[in-house]
């Protein structure tokens, strides 16, 4: 296979040949690679950074301040691709094999590692693409376009690469993709922009990387480390919560970094970064590592709080560059791990698991209030009136006087603490033609023992408490971002229930709710 390679100078053109053989048959197969658009796009960002770690002291004496930039354009309208860096350029020596396929480079020790990333996502992306480049220290602008197409339906291994003069003060690679086989959607480019700055930020953190995708700026934001007591030591000086790494396996495969526990949990970006050669391999975006040796699970308390990064130099990643090679050692390097984030005197995995925020309770009082007020809503927005349920299962007994009275029962075994101020909210609501006020009230008691408590202190009003800090609530519905609306509408329900119950004859329907909050404070309250 042959280029024909045209170098201008006035009238003269000079002929030269090159060989990118073998070529035309891989790039039929590159479309149907498992791609996803962060990682076709990554493939040139490794490229051009590569391209600035291979010749930075060159760089910096051309410009001092010199800084890799690369630019990514989606051009929706026109269904293109335009991806520009100012690194080092495409050398002449290195044109040749820089379009053939599975040729490494020389140095194979940086993130251009295999020789397939540029041309693999250029006719992954798009049935046409072109390469320019300036090279440090030449006077020559190369460029290449490549009909994929064309190409494969006739089999032709030469394509025309074309030379012209520039200035040797440039250094420059600018790639362009047209008719794209894959459109990006708008929805995308948020996508695009959050995963390529969690698999680039160890770059961007070192200011080596400026990085911008339809001129917006990239950028990754590290999650702030909890500083806490640790779980059953509420009293206790704070700890920031993040354990340094350091493991061996018994191959001799070296892996370091940290794990630590998020101030604020989130599910979609809590996990481990795998990162190989400083750039991220599996950890950025939602795809997070979440083993469940670690994180137990999509709804656990560690899937919500841990974090890390972890350094796997040792090992070695797919082609596709989006996946750790284990050589069988993913689970003596899980034990290990655990082992070690897990260790006294303070165990991390533990702490993430049981650890509690206190102020308030188990919810923003601000979070809260804004819930009970949606509910409080809810019933305002009702046209018809509430109607209590009837059954002859409910009304064939006679009341024995029992009134249903709030109390205060000490927790057996804990100290109480003071409890936060009630958060409420008070509606009317139609029921048989009578008007009711119903206080709703939020309290974070650790001295009352019931979850729910529905008081009647006229008959026109009821008053319906939930103890956010009942044993269930700390052990089910602490979790970070839970959503726990749900959950006060449902005791709600419950109170108001109860009170319709009794006003359509029920005998002693608050037994419901007291055999509802023993229930819950001992069986349901546990975790197996």
């Amino acid at each position: 296979m042959s280029c024909l390679l045209r170098r201008r100078r006035g009238n003269a053109v000079t002929d030269q040949q090159i060989s990118i053989r073998p070529g035309v048959g891989m790039l039929g197969l590159f479309p149907h690679m498992k791609y996803q658009p962060w990682y076709a796009l990554g493939e040139l960002v490794d490229n051009a950074i590569q391209s600035h770690l291979a010749h930075k002291q060159a760089l910096l004496e051309v410009d001092p301040d010199h800084r890799l930039r690369v630019s990514i354009q989606i051009d929706r309208q026109n269904n293109t691709i335009t991806i520009t860096d100012n690194a080092a350029g495409i050398a002449a020596r290195d044109w040749e094999r820089a379009f053939r396929v599975a040729e490494p480079p020389e140095d194979a020790t940086g993130l251009s590692q295999f020789g397939v990333g540029m041309k693999a996502a250029c006719c992954w992306f798009a049935k046409v693409w072109q390469v320019e480049s300036v090279a440090l220290g030449e006077s020559t602008c190369r460029s290449v376009d490549f009909d994929v197409p064309r190409i494969i339906a006739s089999r032709d291994e030469s394509i025309d690469v074309v030379e012209t003069y520039a200035d040797m003060r440039d250094h420059w690679t600018r790639v362009s993709m047209r008719d794209l086989r894959r459109p990006v959607a708008a929805r995308t480019l948020g996508k695009i922009r959050e995963y390529l700055g969690g698999i680039y930020r160890q770059f961007l953190r070192d200011g080596e990387l400026e990085l911008t995708v339809n001129g917006d700026l990239v950028q990754h934001k590290d999650p702030a480390v909890l500083e806490a007591p640790r779980y059953n030591d509420r009293g206790g000086e704070p700890h920031r919560w993040s354990q340094d790494v350091d493991i061996t396996l018994d191959s001799g495969r070296r892996v370091r970094g940290f794990v630590a526990i998020r101030e604020k949990g989130a599910a979609k970006s809590a996990g481990l970064a795998l990162f190989y050669r400083r750039k991220v391999v599996t950890g950025s975006g939602e795809e997070f590592y979440k083993p469940d040796d670690i994180f137990k699970g999509g709804n656990s308390f560690e899937s919500q709080r841990v974090f890390g990064e972890l350094h796997m130099d040792d090992f070695n990643v797919t082609y596709t560059k989006d996946a750790l090679v284990w050589y069988d050692e993913e689970e003596e390097f899980l034990e290990k791990l655990r082992a070690v984030i897990d260790a006294e005197p303070w165990p991390l995995l533990r702490q993430a698991r049981e650890h509690r925020m206190k102020t308030p309770e188990q919810a923003a009082g601000e979070v809260a209030s804004k819930a009970l007020a949606q509910i409080a809503t809810a019933f305002v927005d009702v046209e018809h009136e509430v109607e209590p349920a009837t059954s002859e299962e409910t009304s064939g007994e006679r009341g024995l006087g029992l009134e249903h009275q709030a109390q205060t029962l000490p927790v057996p075994g804990e100290t109480a603490e003071p409890p936060a101020d009630p958060i409420s909210r008070t509606i009317e609501l139609s029921v048989q033609g009578s008007t009711w006020t119903v206080e709703l009230r939020l309290v974070a008691d650790d001295a009352v023992s019931r979850w729910l408590t529905v008081e009647r202190p006229a008959d026109d009003t009821v008053v319906i408490t939930l103890n956010q800090s009942h044993p269930f609530m700390r052990a089910w519905c602490e979790l970070p971002s839970q959503e726990l609306e749900p959950v006060w509408r449902v005791a709600v329900a419950l109170g108001l229930g109860q009170e319709m119950a009794r006003m359509s004859g029920a005998v002693m329907p608050g037994l419901v709710t007291e055999n509802v909050n023993t229930v819950l404070r001992t069986v349901l309250s546990r975790k197996s």
